[in-house]
């Protein structure tokens, strides 16, 4: 229990080093970690930045986080789907 707490601690800074550095926007790591509310905002915001990066530290913090609930990754996979698919020849050739 104590190591998830430091996993999960550990993915929020990240999250929070990201999000100063893209969007100059300051999360609060502790309070992620404590509060359910503001953990599923952060990772609303994670997911918004077109950063893939981001995205995968949002679906780690999903696996760890003790407070929210286990999803299907593929529901929250499909509602990105259309947001992200302008971002198709930025990542890859034709």
């Amino acid at each position: 229990m104590a190591g998830e707490r430091e996993i999960l601690f550990s993915l929020a800074g990240r999250i929070h080093v990201l999000l100063r550095r893209q969007t100059n926007r300051i999360i609060d790591v502790e309070w992620m970690c404590c509060d359910v509310l503001y953990a599923k905002e952060v990772l609303r915001l994670a997911r918004l930045e077109a950063s893939q990066e981001l995205y995968e530290l949002a679906i780690r913090v999903e696996d760890v986080h003790p407070l929210l609930p286990r999803i299907k990754r593929e529901a929250v996979e499909s509602e990105l789907k259309p947001a992200s698919s302008h971002l198709k020849y930025v990542v890859s050739l034709r």
